[in-house]
């Protein structure tokens, strides 16, 4: 691994962990073992560590995904893992950092929702289109509309005004609104797999 990829590897884990506003460079500089001569070799700005911090996350959670992918069985196997692995500890990071962005950076924040929102609603699609082909989604649905509607149910799922994180547990949430979304939307095989996941996890 090249500075380059160290600086934004470590600094990723500094934003994430201690919020985008408090972090400086300074803090940046000290926590990569380097001069702040040799960070500003490599990025003019803090703004500009940042876009580059949160391409790393982007492709992060695309690796991630394609792995879940290539081990699930169908959809819904995949969508029973993507349960599973739903951290309060990560996602509460995540919403706390992206809240600080959204207000000290705005425009990178909007720069990458649409980028993100574009990435999930075609997986989405693809997901429904295989759900399909499975015999376990349902063929008479709107692909597109319900992909949109699935990602605001995500958004919602990370809106920590609506659903405090102190009170409502991440993975929790994701069952009640996102697999219950999907059994909505599931044939009756569909529902009799769902089901059975949600006995097996209780």
């Amino acid at each position: 691994m090249d500075i380059r990829d160290r600086i934004i590897e470590v600094s990723t884990e500094l934003f994430l962990q201690s919020g985008c506003k408090s972090v400086t460079m300074d803090d940046i500089a000290k926590e990569n073992g380097i001069s702040k001569r040799t960070l500003y070799e490599h990025f003019s700005d803090k703004t500009g560590l940042l876009e580059e911090c949160i391409e790393f996350m982007k492709v992060q959670m695309i690796d991630y995904s394609s792995k879940l992918e290539q081990e699930s069985e169908n959809v819904l196997d995949l969508l029973f893992r993507i349960h599973n692995s739903q951290s309060d500890i990560i996602i509460n990071l995540k919403i706390n950092f992206f809240k600080e962005l959204r207000k000290y950076y705005y425009d990178l924040y909007k720069k990458t929702v649409e980028n993100v929102t574009v990435y999930h609603l075609e997986r989405i699609n693809d997901y429904i289109a295989k759900g399909q082909k499975e015999g376990i989604v349902l063929e008479n649905i709107d692909r597109d509309l319900v992909s949109k509607i699935i990602i605001e149910i995500s958004h919602l799922i990370e809106n920590s005004d609506a659903f405090p994180v102190k009170e409502y547990k991440r993975k929790e949430l994701f069952k009640e609104v996102v697999i219950f979304y999907f059994r909505g939307i599931a044939t009756k095989m569909g529902i009799e797999m769902i089901d059975e996941y949600l006995a097996n996890s209780n």
